[in-house]
């Protein structure tokens, strides 16, 4: 075989290919359009059965007949955007309508299912119908590897009253990531009671390696009770928990908050006595203005950052520090007045955040 027969048979075998990847194609999208079409019906149908019922015109029966000829996909997702639509009463008779049915004990089932979107689709199912039989599914679901199924999971706390859950997420936090952290804050807070409970249990764990991701959740909680908690910590031993105390304070403005940061700003660690000026700017005590003024001046270029935007903060007086830094005998405070002074308003919201 010469090297031309060579290469026109890897073309051939080429072009079958492609030819053979443009039908793959077609069909995909002719079984699709296909599927799509025996669907739709059942999609409409079933929001004209959820309208009727939420107007007392049809049975929870009729709700989950209309299910039930859904794929159980398109039923969760279904399940998901009329769960805000309709008052807990009612949709509480249907959750338990639910525990019944042949496709939602499958979903229910594979929250133990090896593949992730599987454990994703049983946790969006509970995440709108859990009942109190679920508290065990749901706990597994929390402790899951993968972060959708955590955030979905975290869901379902708004839906169940369980203390056993609610513990169950705090002690999963310092494993989570920040995405997955600032959601699971966003829905805790409706079982803010007891949240609180348990965080002040764990501010005690003085030697517990997790504490500073603990303090940074409750921080996210913005709860005044948890107030007296930061500032005891003020005076930790280790700095990653000084740091996210300091971050933390600056959203409780308070007489003590206001001691504590006082004291944190003149700490040995920089990452402290950064997050100690950036709250004593949100806070804005004007008795606390010369500490500001001072941390302009730190050797280390984010103190004297933070400290500048906490300056504008600070309102007119804040803005004059800069003015007379600006023009000072202290090149590195001048140097970062003129970068403060010379953002524009946007800038400064982004930086300031």
């Amino acid at each position: 075989m010469t090297s031309r027969q060579f290469l026109v048979i890897v073309a051939a075998v080429q072009g079958v290919l492609l030819v053979a990847l443009v039908v793959l194609i077609i069909l995909n999208r002719w079984v699709r359009a296909r599927r799509r079409a025996q669907l739709d019906p059942h999609r409409v149908e079933l929001d004209a059965v959820m309208q009727r019922w939420v107007l007392g015109q049809a049975q929870s029966d009729d709700v989950l007949r209309a299910l039930a000829r859904l794929p159980a996909a398109l039923a969760i997702d279904a399940l998901v955007t009329w769960s805000a639509r309709i008052v807990s009463e009612r949709w509480q008779e249907l959750a338990r309508g639910l525990e019944h049915q042949w496709w939602a004990r499958l979903v229910r089932a594979s929250s133990r299912s090896a593949r992730w979107w599987k454990r994703l689709d049983a946790a969006r199912f509970l995440s709108v119908v859990a009942t109190p039989h679920d508290v065990g599914r749901v706990l597994r679901l929390l402790r899951d590897s993968h972060p959708a199924v955590q955030i979905a999971a975290a869901t379902t706390l708004e839906r169940v009253d369980s203390q056993l859950l609610v513990t169950a997420a705090l002690e999963q936090l310092p494993f989570l990531g920040p995405t997955v952290q600032a959601y699971y804050a966003s829905v805790l807070k409706r079982a803010r009671p007891a949240v609180v409970r348990h965080l002040q249990l764990l501010f005690r764990r003085l030697n517990d390696p997790r504490l500073p991701r603990i303090i940074e959740f409750a921080g996210r909680l913005q709860e005044p009770a948890l107030r007296e908690g930061f500032t005891t910590l003020a005076t930790h031993l280790d700095a990653e928990v000084r740091s996210q105390v300091a971050r933390a304070l600056g959203r409780f403005p308070h007489p003590e908050s206001v001691a504590a940061l006082s004291y944190l700003v003149q700490d040995d660690a920089w990452p402290v006595r950064a997050q100690a000026v950036r709250s004593l700017g949100m806070i804005g005590d004007p008795k606390t203005l010369p500490l500001v003024r001072e941390a302009l001046r730190d050797a280390e270029w984010w103190v004297r950052l933070r400290a500048g935007l906490a300056l504008t903060r600070m309102g007119t007086t804040g803005r004059n520090g800069l003015l007379e830094a600006e023009v000072g005998a202290d090149p590195d405070a001048r140097d970062m007045a003129r970068l403060i002074l010379g953002l524009s308003p946007q800038a400064l919201a982004e930086f300031a955040a």
